[in-house]
């Protein structure tokens, strides 16, 4: 398998745990020392970037546009889907870049007028 399929596989299974709700599973596929940078907040680590998600007071959905792989990186274009306890569909795009099979660098953009406030 060449590197770009795999870093496809990589995100889609990271993805694919996170919306079944295994922060557990979906954080064996980041490295220890996984980067997360992005306009609501920036870590350093996998435990850091779980824990920063679980203070929204939000529920969201993610719904995948496409993913693009080219060798060790990914762009995930996606519509972030705020669902309560306001609504609002949000055009997204993050780039994830991989080191030896694990997710070390994630970067996500968005507009951040076009999030509700609740």
């Amino acid at each position: 398998m060449n590197n770009t399929n795999k870093s496809l596989e990589v995100v889609q299974a990271f993805f694919n745990a996170i919306n079944m709700a295994d922060m557990k599973k979906a954080a064996s596929y980041m490295a220890d020392n996984h980067q997360y940078i992005g306009p609501m907040f920036s870590t350093t680590n996998p435990k850091d970037y779980f824990e920063a998600l679980s203070k929204f007071e939000m529920e969201f959905a993610v719904e995948t546009q496409d993913l693009i792989g080219y060798e060790s990186s990914v762009t995930h274009v996606s519509t972030l889907k705020v669902l309560s306890p306001v609504q609002a569909s949000i055009p997204c795009c993050e780039v994830f870049d991989l080191k030896n099979g694990k997710i070390a660098r994630q970067r996500f953009f968005f507009d951040t007028a076009l999030f509700p406030k609740p």
